[in-house]
């Protein structure tokens, strides 16, 4: 954390803030009555929790959902890593998509070139700046995180500190993932920096680091943001003589400013811009402003807050009172308690299936469940008519790439085991087997299948390039 640099006028306001009466954890406290918490029962594969969420309904009534910005990055965690969506970097207004793998093959030259039609096409100036953003689907696991955001719910009420803080910060920071180091040093949920998490008292030494535990480190997190992170951003808004609410959304994500980028660079922020009242239009320009260590990554910090915070809101509140992680599940289980679908049942049934394929993809539940699941709606489906769904070999082998792809390398193992005893003269299954064992480190298993992959297909010219590169080591 920075300490905060700025004019004489804000450092005494700050200092004052620390020395009256009461100390700055208590002064920072918010009203946690006024907080809409709900609670869902979220159901898994294996297990059903009861667990608590944030519901913001700020977000809606003043159109945040709304902004291009807000719409951009919901669409950017949406999007697997091999699709890229192409925006004006001032406002992040969309102007197409591509695969990152054709933009890849494109040398500079090109790369300008594709950004001058791009411009041309849609009549915008040769001088706004068009960026590049591969999709961030892998990153963003917000199933995963559900049971750390309702644990730190939890930690950061008994501290009396807004939980509404928590949930943004593990929507954003390391979602799901417990010991995530940076690049700079942060790590753990909250990825909280060595000697922030020492100064709010946690354990962080060569054998010991407390930031990786759920409830230590929302506890870590909660004492920065009570003690430095709340009280130097309201010192910073009654110096501009901002008039504020501690609940307000805007309010809110400026901390969350103060939290990524260090309270001195926001309140640089807030001086360069000289705001005469707070609300959404202050965050816009606090958007499109920069100063000292408040750069790009520093203005998205709030636009992933308000993006995570739509796209959860859709994960959460699908039901009345539970959340299916599984989307098969939920599909599936709603066409067997009445046996109907809003639309034909053939193409519901099909799309049972490939809620379940994302749901294998996204390692929301393991492959052996998957199995047993897609025999569960073909059954359905023979019940209904002749139709058979089209699980062939070539569906499911383009599952087990994907996987590969995804690093899930155990499932798509098992994936391609199974199609090997369906589809046994399938030269594209031990193709697939022969990168799951390549990835795996067993060298001559790989051989062995790509050599089978070949007899089936002698035109497989991956698996020739595959065999040669590894004999050739």
């Amino acid at each position: 954390m920075k300490i905060i640099q700025g004019s004489y006028k804000f450092f005494l306001k700050a200092l004052f803030l620390m020395l009256q009466g009461i100390c700055v954890y208590a002064s920072a406290q918010t009203d946690i009555s006024k907080v809409s918490i709900i609670e869902k029962y979220v159901v898994g594969y294996d297990e059903v929790l009861k667990m608590k969420f944030i519901n913001d309904a700020q977000l809606y009534s003043e159109g945040w959902q709304e902004l291009p910005q807000a719409k951009f990055w919901q669409q950017i965690m949406n999007l697997r890593p091999d699709s890229a969506i192409v925006s004006i970097a001032a406002n992040r207004k969309v102007l197409d998509k591509i695969s990152v793998k054709d933009w890849n093959k494109l040398n500079d030259v090109q790369h300008n070139l594709y950004r001058d039609s791009i411009r041309k096409i849609n009549n915008i100036a040769d001088s706004i700046n068009v960026l590049i953003t591969a999709g961030k689907k892998d990153f963003y696991e917000f199933k995963k995180v559900m049971p750390t955001i309702s644990r730190s719910i939890d930690v950061f009420k008994k501290n009396g500190v807004d939980p509404w803080y928590a949930q943004a910060i593990l929507l954003i920071e390391s979602p799901g993932k417990m010991n995530t180091k940076s690049g700079v040093g942060a790590n753990g949920p909250f990825q909280l920096m060595k000697s922030v998490a020492r100064n709010q008292g946690l354990i962080v030494n060569k054998t010991v680091d407390e930031r990786t535990d759920i409830e230590k480190s929302a506890f870590g997190a909660s004492r920065l943001l009570s003690r430095i992170c709340i009280p130097y951003t309201k010192a910073m808004l009654d110096s501009a003589h901002v008039s504020y609410n501690e609940t307000d959304l805007w309010f809110r994500l400026l901390v969350l400013h103060s939290y990524h980028a260090g309270a001195g660079n926001v309140a640089g922020v807030i001086r360069k811009i000289n705001p005469c009242e707070g609300g959404m239009q202050l965050i816009q320009t606090v958007w499109q402003t920069t100063y000292g260590g408040f750069k790009n990554a520093s203005q998205n910090y709030s636009q992933l807050a308000l993006a995570a915070f739509c796209n959860f809101d859709q994960l959460v509140m699908q039901t009345n009172d539970s959340v299916y992680l599984i989307e098969g599940d939920r599909m599936l289980n709603a066409y067997v308690s009445c046996k109907c679908a809003p639309y034909d049942e053939c193409k519901y049934l099909g799309n049972c299936i490939d809620k379940y394929e994302n749901d294998l993809l996204e390692g929301t539940i393991p492959f052996d469940y998957f199995i047993t699941k897609v025999k569960a709606v073909e059954t359905e489906l023979s019940g209904l008519t002749p139709y058979k769904f089209p699980n062939g070999d070539e569906r499911f082998n383009d599952i087990g790439f994907q996987l590969l792809k995804a690093r899930k390398t155990e499932e798509a193992y098992k994936l391609f085991k199974h199609n090997e005893e369906q589809y046994p003269d399938s030269w594209s299954v031990y193709h697939g087997l022969g990168e799951t064992y390549r990835i795996m480190g067993q060298k001559e298993k790989a051989i062995a299948n790509y050599r089978k992959s070949l007899k089936l297909n002698p035109n497989n010219e991956e698996s020739q390039r595959a065999i040669a590169k590894l004999t050739s080591k």
